[in-house]
């Protein structure tokens, strides 16, 4: 299995449930073969999948699903990604992937994401593409399974696979943009990640094939390269087209034989394989890495070659006895890390299948620059007591359990998995050479041969990752040089295999402690909203329950639970402590059990822990199942009247400070976070991110004595949407929320803490970051207003999106100088009188003004008139297209369902929403843009890098 966290970082994308696990990477698959995974392999493939070939060789795959209804999802995979490419080419089929959207035989440049919004499909969250190691993939959402619109799907599809026009002059403009993207992709974890797999893997082309690509490549490669890449991958034989809907397969088989059935390709140019080996026989090796933004990151491996093996039920069981043994070191590193003295902030163990090239076992550990010797020592020496006394049998019954609930609610919930996740995981078992088998048999096989998931079982797995081949190789990243630092890095190794250490203790698992709450709440109303379909009730105690019964999701219900006044609560002398919150008070559990106690009393419950503090209220939103439901109701409960000011919740705090404080001025995103996020609110120390030492001050006794009362009297109300029957929903609440002593009826007004104002001086600020020197952000902020007024909300929220439309189309098309400029708009509904417009773009340092100036045209234009009904159009009709899918999600009625009660005009809004966008005119726009676009209204911060100053 691909390791999750790469897979992840290099999935290099055009724009922005449990199971088993999957059989380790094998080499790419061969596209001309007619084979599927599932041929060969003793794993029976979903009955409902239908999987079909054309005679050219392009392959497919049906599965006709309804939730949502009326809707479809399209993957079309291309088997080449950065892996494929020649030293000219590195960087070209992400580039390939750009030009998708710039030109094909049948699509003038520019229109075919106009095409798609026309339709209502917004670039981004339903039109994508990405690049990867092993293939490019292309996306489309539908939001219809109209004729009309699934034939103008597979059409944009087949002018992708094999119409390009790739022009020269389209490639020049694009070849910004790709550098744009490289700039805004260099992290300090892209950076940390080439020099790991260089040291791990260094005669494999992984660290120089990352699919960002060359910069040299990418500014200089002739069209003609293009032309040749693409002909040599984008091919028939090489193609998997995946569709889920809302359709009939027959007809969709026919439809993908129309529209790709006469496609033949050009004779295919001759490729050469990349070299690529693995020195098993390397020993002890250490290495440094020094970048001033990394975290200090400890790395121990053990590396051989791919064991590719067939997706079998053999193979699954194989690597389940592996995955379970490095889940239970994990937990084990998760319990060191939360007690008071820890010197490291968390740790995991992991093994992947690097495709066919590497199998990389590794543990890593974060911790502080000083303390990166002892940390070192704890990894050594927990690896080593796992390897040589393996795991206890209590270990093992909880990771059993995790795994037993987890498949068991993915049989249950089977029936309603959405049809974009299914066309994703097609596609994604495609790619991995993977039988896509049904969430029951996948339930079914783990019972077949969960008895013989033994201690010793796992201890032997585990054992094998580690005991191949030479190593450990172990990889430190820092923040600074060491001397003579691979010795260091030996001797500190070396000095902790001398500790001897013993046998893992087992562990008893404590009783939940808060399953009585006194005598179940009376109901003195309850009432039925019945064009929504929302029971309202309250109880005795003035606690609020809202429910939404829906057969959107089986065996899942989602919770909201709102109480108080949240961040309202907090003095404005308060600098930070609602980070403090968010991290101390989670990670101190309850008053009677720690997170580790109930992390194991929660064994096989689909339950989740942990209060936040929200913009006008603390709360939390969770999810569980019917089953659950009236235990996550007791942890809810018991999260407001038992927190736990537990010693180890401060001391997780200070070490998250400690380790990634310093990382913030790494990126002009973090300076956003920490910075401009206050500047907005003139200045107002509640928002954004303090100085680190005040925000090391803070403890439970600070936090008690700001959210004591909210936590015991506060107005609560909860909300409830999903797959539950009513006398099972309020019995719980009842037993709960609705036993304890009474709260207010209503919640508090704050209205001192709810003045929030945009700063009057408008005067242009420069910000720094310490990242790398090309990397800058030119951001444009404009006051607006508040969100009482729903269609002066709407119109800018249309504003914003028009504005987005037009920075797309001038800054990132015409003149390639970023990536993906974003706008965006808000309405405050907690602060009267509140609310921005924004515009932001990453830049190079040199073109900050000049994207600047374009910004000044772009809004200036647009508030003299310069709106086209089509531009309205497109940019509405994304919004309606989402508005009408969110009829359909549990998700979306939660937002409403969440404050029925409170905030009965939201209700009203639900209901007018679709009609009060639809009426909308471009006229409306342009007086909007006249309104709230005006330059001498705009507030401009740049983010340079300090060495570009």
């Amino acid at each position: 299995m691909k390791h999750a966290l790469f897979t992840a970082m290099f999935l290099i994308a055009a724009c922005t449930g449990a199971s088993e696990p999957a059989a380790s990477d094998g080499a790419d698959a061969v596209a001309s073969e007619p084979a599927w995974p599932h041929d060969g392999s003793d794993l029976a493939p979903d009955p409902a999948v239908v999987y079909g070939e054309l005679q050219n060789g392009l392959r497919y795959i049906l599965l006709e699903n309804d939730t949502p209804t009326g809707t479809a999802a399209l993957r079309l995979r291309i088997d080449g990604g950065s892996l494929d490419e020649t030293d000219e080419e590195a960087g070209l089929s992400h580039f390939l992937e750009h030009m998708a959207f710039n030109g094909s035989q049948n699509v003038p440049e520019g229109e075919m994401i106009k095409i798609l919004e026309r339709y209502g499909l917004a670039f981004g969250p339903d039109t994508n593409a990405f690049t990867s190691f092993d293939q490019v993939q292309y996306q489309l959402d539908l939001p219809s399974t109209e004729a009309e619109i699934v034939e103008t799907g597979l059409f944009l599809m087949r002018e992708t696979a094999s119409n390009l026009t790739l022009a020269e002059d389209a490639i020049d403009r694009e070849r910004g943009v790709i550098a744009s993207e490289a700039r805004a992709r260099n992290s300090f974890g892209l950076r940390r990640f080439e020099h790991l797999i260089t040291f791990l893997a260094p005669e494999t082309p992984l660290a120089d094939r990352l699919p960002i690509g060359d910069a040299d490549v990418v500014a200089n490669a002739p069209a003609e390269r293009f032309r040749t890449l693409y002909e040599s991958y984008y091919r028939p034989e090489r193609t998997v087209l995946v569709a889920v809907g809302d359709f009939e397969t027959g007809v969709m088989a026919d439809r993908i034989e129309s529209a790709f059935g006469d496609w033949v390709a050009p004779p295919r140019p001759d490729r050469m394989d990349l070299p690529s080996t693995i020195d098993e026989t390397r020993g002890l090796e250490t290495a440094l890495f020094v970048d001033p933004d990394v975290p200090t990151i400890i790395s121990i491996n053990a590396v051989i070659a791919s064991d590719v093996r067939p997706d079998t039920g053999a193979e699954r069981k194989r690597l389940l006895l592996r995955r379970i043994g490095n889940a239970i070191l994990s937990r084990r590193f998760a319990r060191l890390a939360r007690e008071p003295d820890a010197i490291f902030l968390n740790a995991g163990a992991g093994q992947s299948d690097y495709f066919a090239l590497a199998s990389v076992a590794s543990v890593d550990l974060t911790t502080t620059p000083e303390n990166w010797q002892a940390a070192l020592a704890v990894g050594e020496q927990e690896l080593r007591r796992a390897i040589e006394y393996g795991f206890t049998a209590s270990e093992l019954a909880e990771q059993i359990a995790n795994l037993r609930t987890g498949l068991e609610n993915a049989a249950e919930q089977a029936d309603t998995r959405r049809t974009p996740s299914l066309a994703d995981a097609l596609a994604g078992a495609i790619n991995d050479d993977q039988v896509f088998t049904t969430p029951a048999s996948a339930l079914a096989r783990f019972e077949s041969y969960a008895e013989d998931i033994t201690p010793e079982a796992v201890h032997a797995a585990f054992r094998t990752q580690w005991t191949q081949g030479g190593g450990p190789l172990i990889h430190l990243s820092n923040k600074s040089a060491i001397d003579d630092a691979e010795a260091e890095i030996l001797t500190a190794w070396t000095a902790s295999t001398t500790v001897e250490v013993t046998p893992p203790d087992g562990a008893d698992v404590a009783t939940f402690a808060y399953t009585d709450f006194g005598s179940p709440g009376e109901i003195i109303r309850d009432e039925m909203i019945d064009d929504l379909g929302i029971r309202t009730i309250v109880f005795d105690n003035n606690v609020r329950l809202n429910l939404k019964s829906t057969d959107f999701e089986d065996g899942r219900v989602r919770i909201s639970l709102r109480f108080g006044g949240g961040l309202l609560e907090f003095p404005p002398t308060a600098d930070g402590l609602p980070l403090f919150m968010s991290i101390a008070l989670l990670q101190g559990g309850l008053e009677a059990h720690s997170v580790d106690d109930l992390q194991s009393i929660f064994a096989g419950r689909s339950v989740s822990f942990g209060l936040s503090a929200g913009s006008d209220a603390f709360g939390a939103r969770v999810t569980t199942t019917p089953d659950d439901l009236a235990l996550q109701m007791q942890i809810l409960a018991a999260s407001v009247t038992a927190p736990g000011y537990r010693q180890e919740g401060e001391a997780q705090y200070r070490q998250t400070l400690d380790v990634f404080y310093p990382t913030l001025d790494a990126e002009p995103g973090g300076i956003v976070s920490r910075d401009v996020d206050r500047i907005l609110r003139n200045g107002d120390i509640r928002f954004g991110i303090g100085p680190v030492d005040t925000l090391s001050a803070h403890t439970f006794d600070d936090l008690k004595a700001v959210i004591d009362d909210a936590f015991r009297n506060g107005a609560v109300e909860i909300g409830m949407v999903g797959d539950f029957e009513d006398a099972a929903a309020i019995a719980a609440v009842a037993a709960t929320f609705g036993a304890l002593p009474e709260r207010r009826a209503e919640r508090q007004a704050f209205e001192a803490a709810r003045k929030v104002r945009f700063p009057e001086d408008r005067s242009a600020r420069t910000l720094t970051h310490e990242g790398p020197a090309d990397k800058a952000l030119a951001l444009v902020y404009w006051p607006t207003d508040d969100n009482r007024d729903q269609k002066a909300t709407y119109t800018r929220n249309l504003l914003r999106a028009v504005l987005r439309l037009k920075l797309t189309e001038t800054l990132r098309e015409a003149l390639g100088a970023t990536y993906s400029p974003g706008t965006r708009s808000t309405s405050s509904s907690v602060y009267p009188g509140y609310g921005f417009l924004s515009a932001s773009s990453e830049v190079e340092p040199g073109d900050i003004e000049t994207i600047f100036a374009a910004i000044d045209e772009i809004t200036g234009a647009m508030a003299s008139g310069s709106i086209s009904d089509d531009e309205l159009k497109r940019a509405r009709q994304p919004i309606l297209e989402s508005l009408e899918e969110g009829l359909e999600s549990n998700g979306s009625w939660l937002g409403i369902v969440d404050e029925a009660q409170t905030e009965p005009g939201d209700l009203e809004r639900w209901r007018t929403s679709a009609d009060v966008y639809a009426a909308i005119t471009t006229e409306d726009l342009v007086e909007a843009a006249a309104t709230w676009l005006k330059p001498d209204d705009a507030l401009k911060i740049s983010i340079v890098s300090s060495e570009a100053e």
